[in-house]
């Protein structure tokens, strides 16, 4: 394609046009569509398109892989006629709508609905973890060199701009759940801060009892999680929806005020605590697994790590990670799987690169490279090397299978969560000492050799083996 602008109606013409477009968002390297009907996608044609690395069906989402450019795509994608920002659909293209298909109620699909839930309200909020994790690792190294006395006040204060995102980050996530139910944003916002307002937080600390109208409340900190934000925005969505069926949607700027009179103690005395409570819950899990199948459970994780990147589904897991980081200090499981799976494509993609004798080759191998090293960003080589040419896949499992192993014999752990690459490396320096840091970077070498070895030794990169109409 010669433009963006180009590809962008190339790709929704391959997906059945605007009136088959229900949404439409995107992640670090992927468009998202939720379609209307999935069989009118043209998937042969779509993916042969120049740009586009690959495409998969997960989560109730139907993704188109671009890579680095996805934002530039996106808002190609979002500026053409009938589909507009955050993807729903413009009021000109009502009538031309096509029908919603209708979908069997299988297993298959209840279980859609929490992967594109948690897929969709997470993703959009990946910018700033990213921003804090690197900001974190840059002050362990200014401690670790010496540069930043732990004790000084300048510290402190920078430590407590790299909490910001966790600490706040039931607002990022009612943001973002808040577009995914499609609700009223500021209510949303509203509710999440009564659980993070300085007089409830206040009482959480004083340690007594807490009530509402005589009725209990789960009086616990709810910084830094996630899932009591975004089942408080959904039932706000119930709500909401409710009330805008009665004369309360003709009152004007007050009509928002029946569901923030019902949610705002439902937020205290339902919604929040039920979040709370599966948090809870997950984090005896993992603890319990930590404790009694640590080996076990990384060697699992790494082991699916392929299957989750290329379903797009490996965000749903975020809750783990995040209870994980607050209740052990670490993430030993989710997080370790990234880095394994994030260094056997650098090695995929080095041993393409290396081994190919055509120039078109070569220069899409070594675009796939950078985005790797430097922002842990894997779609790109997944979809262009890995799955198309096949054999590289074998090397991708064999490197995750002894990474795993590696990092669950090793007892290797993540003190941040960052997209794992070589500039985000220390995330694996223990606070409070000790090998860690060492042990893992022996365990990344260790997964790169090998993966670069059965790469060299399996994969065919003739000109042949290569998909046309894929450049870098």
């Amino acid at each position: 394609m010669d433009t963006y602008e180009d590809l962008a109606r190339q790709i929704i013409e391959d997906v059945g046009g605007p009136s088959n477009v229900s949404s439409v968002t995107h992640c670090f390297t992927r468009l998202r569509f939720t379609l209307k009907d999935n069989e009118a996608v043209r998937e042969d044609h779509l993916r042969k398109l120049s740009g586009v690395a690959g495409t998969a069906l997960a989560a109730g989402q139907y993704q188109v892989v671009i890579g680095n450019d996805v934002t530039k795509v996106y808002d190609a994608v979002t500026s053409l006629p009938g589909i507009t920002g955050e993807g729903e659909v413009a009021a000109e293209s009502v009538a031309d709508e096509k029908p919603v298909k209708p979908v069997k109620k299988g297993f298959s699909y209840w279980i859609n609905i929490p992967l594109n839930t948690m897929s969709s309200t997470i993703t959009p909020v990946l910018n700033g973890l990213v921003v804090t994790g690197l900001f974190k690792a840059v002050l362990s190294i200014l401690v670790l060199l010496g540069a930043l006395d732990t004790t000084s006040q300048t510290y402190v204060l920078l430590n407590m701009m790299s909490d910001v995102f966790f600490y706040f980050m039931p607002f990022m996530i009612a943001w973002s759940a808040s577009k995914h139910f499609k609700c009223n944003t500021v209510i949303s916002l509203m509710l999440v801060g009564i659980l993070l307002h300085p007089t409830f937080t206040g009482l959480v600390s004083a340690g007594d009892s807490v009530s509402l109208f005589g009725l209990p409340v789960h009086a616990i900190s709810y910084s830094s999680s996630l899932l009591p934000a975004l089942i408080t925005v959904w039932a706000q969505s119930k709500v909401e929806r409710l009330f805008s069926k009665t004369f309360f949607n003709k009152l004007g700027l007050i009509e928002l005020l029946p569901t923030f009179i019902v949610m705002a103690p439902l937020t205290l005395l339902v919604t929040g605590p039920v979040g709370s409570i599966i948090g809870e819950v997950i984090a005896s899990a993992m603890l319990a697994l930590y404790q009694n199948y640590y080996l076990l459970g990384v060697f699992a994780v790494c082991l699916i790590m392929p299957v989750l990147i290329l379903t797009g589904s490996h965000w749903i897991l975020m809750p783990t990670a995040l209870s994980n980081l607050s209740t052990l200090g670490f993430d030993p499981f989710l997080w370790v799987g990234f880095a394994v799976i994030n260094f056997t494509q650098l090695a995929v993609s080095l041993a393409i690169f290396f081994k190919a004798k055509s120039r078109e080759i070569k220069e899409f191998a070594g675009s796939a490279v950078l985005p790797i090293a430097t922002a842990g960003v894997t779609e790109p080589c997944m979809y262009g090397l890995t799955l198309k040419l096949k054999k590289p896949l074998i090397a991708t499992f064999v490197g995750c299978a002894v990474g795993g192993l590696y990092c669950g014999l090793m007892h290797v752990k993540v003190f941040e969560l960052i997209t794992v690459s070589l500039v985000s490396l220390p995330q694996f320096i223990d606070p409070a000492g000790g090998n860690n840091f060492v042990v893992a970077l022996i365990g990344m070498a260790l997964v790169f050799v090998v993966t670069f070895v059965v790469t060299d030794r399996v994969a065919k990169v003739g000109v042949s083996t290569f998909p046309s109409g894929l450049k870098a």
